[in-house]
């Protein structure tokens, strides 16, 4: 009965959290520009001899105007950063945290449960860590009395969601390695429903692990083993055993993140444990300060565009904004050769523009279309090649949940990013239309008879209102009209609006389902980003990334090969890592050598998203093959086959990407942001 109503507490609480922060900005946004909108309406009113009328509206610029929003942008924080320490443990109980099992898998069964285990339980100390002096520093901060600047609320009730988000989260890392130990089940999150569609993932049905492989290796142990003797190594340099250069403390700092990933626990975990492990054997930072940057990592109003774009694109999941784009796409191409193909690469790029999630594409436009493609015809392969790889554009064409998270790594701009990502997405997007194209018409694929100009005009009025969201987002960032953040809660409300009352496709009971979906996955990201900004922090303490720039320039090594380099390195950590990790880890440390050599930020921030697009797509861990694979029924050594040409024709446009920087920068200049 107590774990019972313990886990509805705590889905209530994440839901709400993420409802009333969107809500809250979206009225805020309303706030400010009714009062101008007042005023202009009343002086038309007065000019027009409408008296009475003027009055009115006078009156309620009055009182609009007297309303006091000041303290709304603080309060969406605390409410944003309480979502993501407590969302983070929910993630735990239903395995949505994502970690580097490429290893684990390979193990029989009985060496697979003892890594998880050691996975679970290290995440149980990690977060009982931080729980512990997260209390502290609450405690301390209660002392001292401190207000926030415009809530003047107690800093320590804010501060509180570390001990109490961690202490959770610990407990359900214990439950979770209980419940694994004795019946080898652990909760998992599906893959091929990811912000689904078809299936309620808030309860999802644990996976019980497979028993079909000997225990003929020792890697099982190895793999455990080898993070224990680094960090020994560690301490033994604390107790003056040992004296690490400066070299090899990066080089130790670096084997122990990768060591740690490879047991499988989550990548958020690993990025803890290292700082944490690092920082109390090899430095003498405070441990306060850890627990401070644990917050403050989080109190950023750009990074909460990040829950907001993944609340947009639930909604529109749900909401039938799919369907109607993809009948939209249908009637402009479907007579071409490759018919509904080429229709799911224009559905793909619609809804890439509107959705911001490259797995969200994947499942909205192929659980409409793959379908409807097998029963005209086509080849199962071919129709999943095309989405699989189609879907990728959801973090390269704008509004990207992957360039915020670059923009957030480098204090780069959220904006430019969007900007200069829209002519190379219409690029690979055209690209890969025209492999779809060149595929089908080799192959004899069918097409659909031409549609008329008056099917047309109907099909784009029906998709209209999805649409337009496009013009709310870049319209509204481009014009100044609302920020990055303020843009995507805008979008989220509208999406809500259209889901559930024009296209009725989303039930009102139905909300708190996908509320709580979008702040699963929210929190998930936002605790990876916590973890990242705690090792960049590090790097940063370390001198590692100004060292490693130093030491390519002294090798005389240029931007052309740098970049070679760098597309070498993401790709391959693309094979076992998933975009938000990626580039949550790598940015930091790549960004200032791009910075030294002359490399445009902005560009270089479109090429890690085509590299993470790439990613997407190639096993072991890409994500879009997985859910694609769900949606298609097929094994995922068969999709990897069938996404191969589409996967040249990214890796081509890499190149293209990498080495002719004004590709990216092209519409940002046109368009005097930089």
């Amino acid at each position: 009965m107590f774990f019972r109503v313990l886990d509805r507490l705590e889905e209530w609480l994440i839901a709400t959290l993420i409802a009333a922060a969107t809500l809250l900005i979206f009225v805020a946004v309303v706030h400010r520009y009714s009062s101008g909108v007042s005023i202009d309406l009343s002086k038309w009113a007065t000019a027009h001899g409408l008296t009475l009328l003027a009055s009115v509206l006078f009156a309620i610029f009055r009182w609009i105007s007297s309303w006091d929003l000041s303290w709304a942008q603080e309060l969406c924080i605390y409410m944003f950063i309480w979502m993501a320490k407590f969302g983070a443990a929910y993630g735990v109980r239903t395995g949505i945290h994502v970690g580097v099992d490429v290893f684990v898998n390979m193990l029989g069964p009985t060496s697979r449960k003892r890594v998880i285990v050691f996975g679970l339980l290290c995440g149980a100390l990690f977060t009982a860590t931080v729980a512990f002096f997260g209390g502290a520093f609450v405690w301390k901060v209660y002392h001292t009395g401190i207000r926030s600047n415009d809530l003047e609320v107690r800093m320590w009730i804010v501060f509180s969601a570390i001990p109490l988000g961690s202490g959770l989260m610990c407990f359900r890392f214990l439950q979770v390695a209980w419940w694994f130990f004795w019946t080898g089940e652990l909760p998992h999150h599906d893959a091929s429903h990811v912000e689904g569609v078809e299936e309620d993932n808030l309860h999802p049905e644990p996976v019980v692990a497979k028993a079909d492989k000997p225990d003929s290796t020792p890697l099982g142990l190895i793999i455990i083993l080898v993070p224990l003797l680094i960090v020994a190594i560690c301490f033994a340099q604390r107790a003056g055993f040992l004296v690490l250069p400066q070299g090899m403390r990066a080089f130790v700092l670096f084997a122990l993140l990768l060591s740690l990933m490879f047991t499988g626990m989550p990548v958020s975990i690993a990025l803890g444990l290292t700082v944490l492990s690092f920082m109390f054997a090899l430095t003498e930072v405070p441990t306060e300060s850890v627990a401070l940057k644990l917050f403050t990592g989080l109190e950023s109003f750009e990074i909460m565009a990040i829950p907001f774009f993944i609340l947009a694109g639930t909604f529109l999941t749900h909401g039938g904004v799919a369907r109607r784009m993809i009948h939209f796409a249908t009637t402009m191409v479907g007579h071409w050769y490759g018919g509904l193909g080429l229709a799911g690469v224009v559905a793909c790029a619609l809804f890439a523009a509107v959705s911001g999630s490259s797995p969200a594409t994947v499942v909205a436009i192929g659980s409409v279309l793959m379908p409807a493609m097998v029963e005209q015809g086509f080849p199962k392969r071919f129709g999943a090649g095309v989405i699989a790889t189609s879907g990728a554009l959801g973090i390269l064409i704008p509004p990207s949940i992957v360039m915020v998270l670059y923009a957030v790594a480098t204090n780069s701009s959220i904006g430019q990013l969007f900007i200069a990502g829209i002519v190379p997405g219409i690029v690979l997007a055209s690209m890969l239309g025209a492999t779809t194209w060149y595929r089908a018409w080799r192959n004899g694929y069918p097409r659909m008879a031409k549609a008329t100009f008056t099917e047309q005009v109907r099909a784009f009025k029906d998709s209209a209102w999805g649409l337009a969201l496009i013009v709310i987002v870049m319209g509204g960032i481009y014009s100044g009209l609302f920020t990055p953040t303020e843009a995507a809660a805008m979008s989220a409300v509208y999406a809500f609006f259209i889901a559930v009352f024009v296209y009725k496709d989303l039930k009102l009971s139905d909300v708190p389902r996908v509320l709580l979906s979008s702040a699963n996955l929210s929190a998930m990201l936002l605790y990876i980003i916590t973890n990242a900004i705690l090792f960049s922090f590090l790097l940063t303490y370390e001198n590692i990334p100004q060292a490693l720039a130093q030491w390519i320039i002294d090798q005389g090594l240029g931007w052309i090969s740098f970049l070679l380099v760098v597309n070498v390195m993401l790709l391959l950590a693309g094979n076992v890592m998933e975009p938000s990790s990626i580039t949550l880890i790598m940015a930091p440390i790549l960004f200032p050598v791009a910075i030294k050599l002359g490399i445009d930020p902005i560009h270089f921030g479109i090429l890690m998203v085509v590299n993470m697009e790439v990613g997407l797509c190639h096993p072991p861990v890409g994500l879009n093959l997985y859910v694609a694979s769900g949606i298609a029924k097929m094994g995922i050594t068969e999709l990897t086959v069938a996404v191969w040409p589409w996967l040249l024709t990214m890796l081509v446009f890499l190149g293209v990407v990498t080495y002719w920087p004004g590709l990216s920068l092209l519409l940002p200049r046109l368009l005097h942001m930089m």
